[in-house]
């Protein structure tokens, strides 16, 4: 049985950008993970029906399990155990979570947090969780000493990009915070992706 005492703002919206943060997903494939796609056992879920049209295993880590794990327990308190084919994130109502309340609830924490918005276009973004998580996972593998000839086509194919070049774009926007790693990114990306001398014909 359904109760109402269960609240979005305080529930559904901290688990949902802790798993933007944590794992790079788009926010449309968040929003669209059903119970049967998470497995909290084993820490994985699977997003399907992607933006290029694969399906893929995206890992998480243990604190991240822990986060969804309070969640799914929570709002199966309040709300009653939902079936496999719902979503995972869902309102007090069992629906999926609107758009709209998101970025709402997005702003607000900026202005709590004193940080400023720019207005549309301009961000900050949710999107930006996704870009985040792009740069750290590229630092996080480079101090490891991973070579990033295999570094970045590993996270290429974690994001679901259909090329390295999708996956340089997040990259190129931090230079100004990591220029050694990004140094090393555009040997590679000049590597494989050689620019092409224009011939005028007269």
């Amino acid at each position: 049985m359904k109760c109402k005492q269960f609240d979005t703002s305080i529930s559904t919206i901290p688990a949902l950008f802790r798993l933007l943060y944590g794992t790079g997903v788009r926010l449309s494939e968040a929003l669209f993970l059903q119970n049967r796609d998470i497995n909290l056992e084993n820490n994985y879920f699977i997003i399907k029906g992607c933006k290029n049209g694969k399906d893929r295993i995206i890992p998480f880590s243990d604190t991240l399990s822990d986060v969804c794990r309070q969640y799914y327990e929570y709002r199966n308190l309040h709300l009653g155990k939902c079936s496999g084919d719902d979503y995972f994130f869902i309102t007090h109502t069992g629906s999926i979570c609107p758009r709209k309340t998101i970025y709402n609830w997005f702003r607000r924490v900026l202005f709590d947090a004193g940080i400023s918005h720019l207005g549309k276009g301009h961000g900050p973004r949710i999107h930006d969780f996704r870009h985040t998580f792009s740069v750290h996972a590229l630092v996080t593998m480079a101090e490891a000493g991973l070579d990033l000839y295999y570094s970045l086509p590993i996270l290429s194919t974690y994001l679901g990009h259909q090329s390295l070049e999708a996956t340089d774009q997040y990259v190129r926007l931090t230079s100004e915070m990591y220029p050694n790693l990004l140094r090393d990114i555009n040997g590679i990306c000049d590597y494989i992706f050689p620019k092409i001398k224009c011939h005028e014909t007269y």
